[in-house]
């Protein structure tokens, strides 16, 4: 972007000007004028700041007729800081558990059995019922119930215990 400093800033202390006849006319002491002065000084510095330090990803400034973004030089350079992959299914099923941050739970979670672990993630990462649970797993509501109340036990008993 472009910033031509001396336009700027004519442009800028002309609308102080005129910003200081209002306060005048509202009333505002010179201390308090200042005050506000100051502030919009700073935010004349942080738009100069932002103005003079970033750079469009507009392709067409690098000499490209399409509007193709993923052809622009500058996005091809940071993509993979512009990016953000989703690594809770990149290998498998239950790659959710490894997010864990608490120890124990992480712990508990990891000796359960994968037919627990599948339970788990059908009833709280796909948000399957236990009705639609027992319909895919060919079992009747109860047994899925039972099943849930005793890995619920079992993680609060390993959470305790530690």
């Amino acid at each position: 972007m472009k910033w031509n400093n001396a336009a700027e800033r004519a442009n800028f202390e002309r609308e102080q000007a005129r910003k200081r006849e209002e306060y005048l006319a509202a009333g505002m002491t010179e201390e308090q004028i200042q005050l506000m002065r100051s502030y919009d000084i700073e935010w004349y510095r942080n738009r100069r700041r932002e103005t003079m330090h970033t750079q469009g990803l507009n392709n067409t400034a690098f000499g490209g007729e399409s509007e193709d973004e993923t052809q622009n030089p500058l996005l091809q350079k940071f993509i993979h800081s512009l990016s953000v992959e989703d690594k809770h299914f990149e290998n498998e099923r239950f790659g959710w558990i490894e997010e864990i941050e608490n120890k124990k739970l992480y712990s508990a979670m990891k000796s359960l059995s994968n037919a627990d672990k599948e339970l788990l993630t059908q009833y709280i990462l796909d948000g399957l019922t236990q009705t639609e649970i027992a319909e895919i797993e060919g079992v009747t509501n109860v047994v899925i119930c039972k099943k849930i109340k005793r890995i619920k036990k079992f993680l609060k008993k390993f959470l305790e215990d530690g």
